[in-house]
């Protein structure tokens, strides 16, 4: 089938809506049953949340506007489930009361607020009277939606894919790098138990080539948390300067304009959980990594443990860069990283490791 999906009904899924991974990643966790309500929560710096938009929205505030478009599109249904109340004088939101599903009267929320509340903000006591109310909605997934998008996606069958050749697999998945930040990647796959063979997989989906931005993201998330392989999914393709990019910082990307052809790129990819291991640091092996990666791995085969300045001592070759070259290793798998203090430490792996 090709990416240049079939229409769906008037007003539904359409081509221009799966560019956005948001929504790819949105519709996959309802197909799977993952989500069967969207529901809303009160944050006193945020206001009214999705939490479980949080891995896919970066501004909470961008949430609504983002569901309304889907509700508009007759992909999503949306139900009044409560009502906030905020504050006349500089509308905060003040309370959020959600319908118990035990209390409904078949005639919506009913709500109950406090008679009198005060503003944290401004100081000003409001009540129901005083100060605005306005209903908050839950969503679903329209009926007539989900056959469709089983058909268009591309995460479910993904998921189902990595499944059958043995994997663990959460989407989205979340990684703590070194600096103890989680990254989220669009999904996370490894062999049961071994979390050390982690996959980690990002779409960049869209009508033309991707430029650098999506490999730099990558990168820099990889770069911290070094999943045992990166893997950059790019619809339809990437630009020259993104390829050359992602071959310096050691990005695997497939590229493909049709679903077949992703399928077949894929099984090349990425092997049967049982046999994700890592490489080993042989003579062949040196000869044949590129010139610069070679000198920087003699020198920690040398070694056998030693820190990006270290490397960078004998090299001459700036700290920042020995360090991209080290971390690409590991990502390859010929190197193992770990912390001895504040200090980062690379040597090579051994084969039972």
């Amino acid at each position: 089938m090709s990416l240049r999906f079939k229409k769906g009904r008037a007003n539904s899924i359409t081509p221009e809506l799966l560019t956005d991974r948001r929504v790819q990643l949105l519709l996959g966790w309802f197909v799977q049953g993952d989500i069967e309500t969207l529901q809303p929560v009160l944050d006193q710096e945020d206001g009214i949340r999705y939490p479980a938009l949080d891995p896919i929205v970066d501004d909470p505030s961008g949430a609504e506007p983002f569901l309304e478009s889907l509700v508009y599109n007759k992909i999503l249904d949306k139900r009044a489930c409560g009502y906030i109340l905020s504050c006349k004088g500089c509308g905060a939101i003040l309370s959020l009361e959600v319908e118990r599903e035990d209390a409904s009267n078949g005639d919506g929320p009913n709500p109950t607020f406090e008679s009198k509340m005060r503003c944290r903000r401004c100081g000003s006591n409001s009540t129901i009277d005083e100060s605005s109310l306005r209903p908050v909605y839950s969503y679903t997934i329209h009926p007539d939606a989900i056959e469709v998008a089983s058909s268009m996606l591309l995460v479910k069958p993904l998921l189902d894919f990595l499944s059958e050749r043995g994997f663990t697999t959460h989407s989205p998945g979340i990684l703590t790098g070194n600096s103890d930040i989680q990254h989220i990647f669009d999904i996370i796959a490894y062999p049961e138990g071994r979390e050390d063979r982690s996959l980690a997989i990002d779409f960049a989906i869209s009508h033309q080539a991707h430029g650098e931005a999506p490999v730099i993201a990558m990168f820099a998330k990889s770069y911290d948390c070094n999943p045992f392989k990166s893997l950059l999914v790019a619809i339809p393709r990437l630009t020259k300067s993104a390829k050359l990019l992602a071959k310096q910082y050691g990005i695997e990307c497939l590229e493909t304009k049709d679903t077949e052809g992703l399928w077949k790129k894929l099984i090349r990819a990425i092997p049967p959980a049982a046999k994700m291991d890592f490489e080993t640091l042989d003579v062949m092996t040196l000869l044949a990594l590129p010139d610069h990666l070679r000198k920087t791995a003699s020198i920690v085969c040398d070694e056998g443990r030693i820190t990006a300045r270290g490397v960078s001592d004998v090299t001459r070759r700036s700290r920042a860069v020995e360090s991209g070259y080290l971390n690409q290793l590991v990502q390859m798998g010929y190197l193992r990283k770990d912390r001895g203090g504040r200090r980062v430490y690379f040597s090579v792996r051994e084969e039972d490791e």
